[in-house]
């Protein structure tokens, strides 16, 4: 019997602080800042209708009367910020916490109930408590690593058009044709990676190069919720997602993309390793994240059988398109799928003094 599908089980090991974001920003009072037992600083995100619900009367009716008199600064009132039987209330019934570095939680604080500051924080995609990574975030890094791999070479001329870059791609990745049916990575599924009782941080950015009118540093109020890397994880974890090849199908076979565990993990291991080449170029000089680079690269080489990948916000430009196939010459290199491609790259990211996203992968 013909073998329909190639399943792997893919293991995620973040090895520095990655945030895929759901789009939902938490501000406060749908977020509270306290200690938790051990005197950790820590995020709980309160869900005020269902604590509401379990309040006494005349207590929700206090609630409700401090939210419609100050709906902005309501979570400022002092009964609320210094009740402890509140805030317990508040810890027990939070759709989920976090932890925050004291940096964070000493910057928060400080700004807590003042109307000019940004105290936004973006929060992970999560349908249940747990944080997730999603399989369709996952898939874009890999085929762009795929798409690397099938290039060869440097770029010279590419459509700068949506659809006709989608087309470029699909024939470079192998297809037979220019439409989407025969897209040769329609027969690559990646489920969600689900971070199961994994303690996610708040961590604050940094845009290196960003700069005031006054040419001074920008300090930008600007929150963000990660999976921790090793030095802020409670142990070392993996976090899983499947993914299958539908090899079984008629038209993968029609495919000139030989799919296959092995093919995925060589093209990761050589893009991303560009990639770090690229970057250490960029922060020449700097030789605290140099370390950083020193010891993923580390971490490749402990492991043949895996292979980096780049995951999230914070990704750059470098990471999540062909820009490192393009020609130098006197504006930034971009990838042919970046309408904007012209215009200079002038920043860096970085989450906690890290450059975010990377992990180690392995297919088993």
């Amino acid at each position: 019997m013909k073998k329909l599908f190639e399943i792997y089980e893919l293991q995620i090991t973040p090895l520095t602080p990655i945030h895929v974001g759901s789009g939902e920003e938490l501000n406060p009072g749908e977020y509270f800042v306290f200690k938790d037992d051990s005197n950790k600083p820590v995020l709980y995100a309160a869900d005020i209708g269902y604590l509401g619900s379990k309040l006494k009367p005349e207590c929700r009716e206090a609630l409700v009367c401090w939210i419609s008199e100050e709906p902005i600064e309501w979570v400022n009132v002092n009964v609320v910020r210094q009740s402890e039987s509140f805030k317990q209330l508040v810890k027990k019934y939070a759709r989920f916490q976090a932890y925050l570095t004291e940096r964070v939680e000493r910057n928060i604080l400080r700004r807590w109930g003042k109307i000019d500051s940004r105290l936004g924080v973006q929060i992970m995609q999560r349908p249940e408590r747990d944080a997730i990574i999603p399989g369709s975030s996952i898939k874009g890094a890999i085929r762009t690593a795929l798409l690397w791999s099938a290039v060869q070479g440097t770029i010279k001329k590419f459509p700068t058009s949506d659809s006709g870059v989608a087309e470029w791609e699909r024939l470079r990745l192998g297809a037979t044709s220019k439409s989407i049916q025969d897209d040769p990575l329609r027969w690559l599924k990646v489920s969600d990676a689900v971070a199961s009782g994994v303690r996610t941080w708040i961590l604050d950015t940094a845009h290196v190069g960003m700069k005031t009118k006054n040419g001074e540093d920008a300090e930008l109020q600007e929150y963000r919720e990660c999976l921790p890397g090793p030095s802020l994880a409670e142990k070392t974890y993996t976090i899983t997602a499947r993914l299958s090849i539908e090899v079984g199908h008629p038209a993968f076979a029609r495919s000139n993309l030989r799919l296959s565990a092995a093919h995925i993990l060589e093209s990761c291991r050589d893009f991303y390793q560009r990639v770090i080449q690229s970057e250490r170029e960029y922060w020449k000089g700097d030789d605290e994240l140099l370390g950083i680079y020193e010891d993923l690269e580390q971490r490749l080489n402990e492991a043949p059988n895996g292979a980096l990948i780049r995951l999230g916000w914070g990704s750059g430009m470098d990471a999540v398109s062909l820009n490192l196939a393009k020609p130098t010459g006197s504006t930034s290199r971009r990838g042919p799928n970046d309408d904007r491609y012209q215009k200079k790259v002038s920043t860096r990211r970085l989450l906690d003094g890290m450059p975010p996203g990377w992990a180690l992968i392995k297919l088993v």
